[in-house]
């Protein structure tokens, strides 16, 4: 009897280690590149190092998320505290839950750093944010000397790293036309991303410019609308059945030049939403009307030029001449047109030196005066 009461007083004495509370952490680990991969890594953690003597063989924990905006990829357990393990993976709790776990039959885990990480992808084309947490109580080996205490939350952010540009251009600064007669001017977009399935523009002209139709090429697959806000002013839209690839499309607009006076038509592209498009361009082109330029005997380097004001016109240029190059008076580059038939027009001051690129390489230099 005296035998059993000792042996009950020395189990009594027998010091009884007290679990350590530790927090559970969940970080990511970058943002959500919505121009790139999409992809992020999620870690999970502990608020200390977990030691041998924790006796920690076994961990598991639901990981909740919004599957309208993230897809779970991977679990990842290289560099973390559970590679090597003798098991370990994940499986789906449901659409919104995965579990993530890790077992030693053994070995404790023990060590500095991440338990394991989850590789998650964005679904989501436009900047946004969302949150990923722990959802049910983290289970443990019954002989762990750790109890949890905190559950951890962590926010995903996606951007749009990017700097490319989307761009409208006409293939000259100047053209000549006469009064009452309609033309064509084709308008070059560079579509910098393949993310881009729809943009939109402005075509803004000044009195005396009349605009008649914008049209695709007819062998395009894209839609074009058009929405007229005036003779001289209409909004284009541009939508494309699927993601465009990184290519030029070409857009024409037919108008009417209705005034004896110049005017300018001018491409005002409307940065593209969601489409990994950093910034936009567009162009300026001046018609002259050609009835307002005269045609004295001036000839100079073999070809002839008249003024009316700021505008130039030039003609009888060699048969060979492709390209005229304008500077300014202190040599900076002003403008450049295609020489697709004469006579041809330009805006430059007095004394603006004049190339004319021919097309067996050779260049006239000449400065008009």
């Amino acid at each position: 009897m005296i035998g059993r009461i000792l042996v009950a007083v020395l189990l009594l004495w027998v010091p009884v280690r007290a679990q350590r509370i530790v927090d559970v952490q969940l970080a990511a680990l970058s943002t959500a590149n919505l121009c790139g991969d999409k992809q992020v890594v999620v870690t999970i953690s502990l608020s200390t190092p977990l030691y041998a003597s924790d006796s920690l063989l076994l961990f598991e924990f639901a990981v909740g998320y919004d599957p309208a905006k993230l897809q779970f990829v991977a679990p990842l357990f290289t560099g973390t505290l559970a590679e090597g393990a003798d098991y370990s993976g994940s499986g789906a709790i449901d659409s919104a839950t995965v579990r993530v776990y890790a077992f030693n039959v053994t070995r404790p885990l023990r060590g500095t750093g991440p338990l394991c990480g989850l590789l998650f992808r964005y679904r989501g084309d436009c900047p946004d944010t969302t949150t990923v947490r722990l959802v049910l109580p983290p289970e443990k080996n019954a002989e762990a000397n750790i109890q949890y205490g905190q559950l951890g939350t962590t926010t995903i952010e996606a951007v749009e790293y990017t700097s490319s540009s989307l761009t409208a251009q006409f293939p000259y600064d100047t053209a000549s036309v006469a009064k009452g007669t309609g033309f064509e001017l084709p308008i070059e977009f560079n579509i910098p991303s393949s993310r881009i399935r729809a943009w939109s523009f402005r075509l803004r002209g000044s009195g005396g410019l009349r605009l008649e139709s914008v049209q695709l090429a007819a062998s395009d697959s894209l839609v074009l609308f058009v929405e007229s806000i005036d003779s001289t002013e209409q909004n284009v839209y541009v939508q494309s059945p699927s993601p465009l690839r990184v290519r030029k499309v070409i857009v024409t607009c037919s108008a009417l030049l209705t005034r004896f006076e110049p005017v300018r038509l001018e491409v005002v592209p409307e940065l593209p939403r969601c489409a990994c498009v950093a910034s936009v361009k567009g162009d300026t082109i001046h018609i002259v009307p050609s009835e307002t330029l005269s045609v004295p005997n001036q000839p100079t380097s073999s070809f002839r030029y008249a003024q009316v004001g700021d505008v130039w016109k030039l003609w009888d240029l060699p048969e060979q001449a492709i390209e005229l190059v304008v500077w300014d008076s202190l040599g900076r580059f002003t403008s450049k047109v295609a020489l697709t038939g004469q006579p041809v027009t330009v805006q430059a001051d007095r004394w603006n030196p004049v190339l004319i690129r021919m097309r067996d390489g050779n260049d006239i230099r000449t400065v008009l005066r």
